[in-house]
């Protein structure tokens, strides 16, 4: 039978099956991205920390630059992948919402507006000291931002230490902090 031999109801309930479907997907996409990075962002700061807090009395200026060196770069490759994740969130949101107008889906709000679990999300008027938006952007760049940082700092530290500069902990140390803070506000502005 064809397509336009169909009755309209048919082609409705399969529409309605489709959108549900498409919709089951989307939250499925969501929940893996947010595993994801639920399992990064317990990983990146624990290994990084431990990095810095172990290598604080090297053995070498070698073990400095080398461990410092596969931190970082590793680092930048989980934030690359991250911030693809991100815009495959937020595709997957405006998605989501767009699938519960289609669906129809009631709204918390009693306005007579269709809604849903993605679509009546609080705002993000949050801020934490009037400051720091609460939002998983902001925490993301502040993690990634200190696990870099860290790693820089031991970059710098043994690069330094090599070309044999008095200081080279102290410079290493504000070198890492300046990267740190430049990231901020680069992942900041990229946001918007």
């Amino acid at each position: 039978m064809s397509e336009s031999a169909e009755p309209p109801a048919a082609r409705t309930a399969e529409h309605d099956d489709r959108l549900r479907l498409d919709y089951q997907q989307t939250i499925g996409l969501l929940g893996s991205i947010n595993d994801v990075r639920f399992k990064l962002l317990a990983l990146v700061p624990t290994l990084s920390g431990a990095a810095v807090a172990v290598l604080g009395r090297p053995s070498s200026t070698a073990e400095l630059l080398g461990v410092g060196l596969i931190g970082l770069i590793a680092t930048v490759g989980v934030l690359l992948y991250e911030l693809r994740n991100t815009q495959l969130y937020h595709y997957g949101l405006r998605r989501a919402q767009k699938l519960e107008r289609e669906l129809g889906l009631m709204s918390l709000e009693d306005d007579g507006r269709t809604g849903g679990l993605f679509s009546d999300r609080p705002g993000s008027a949050l801020r934490l000291f009037g400051v720091l938006p609460v939002d998983r952007d902001a925490g993301l760049t502040l993690v990634y931002s200190a696990a870099i940082a860290g790693w820089t700092y031991l970059c710098a530290w043994g690069a330094l230490h090599a070309l044999g500069l008095g200081h080279a902990r102290q410079l290493g140390g504000t070198v890492g902090v300046a990267v740190g803070l430049l990231l901020v506000v680069e992942l900041t502005r990229a946001r918007e």
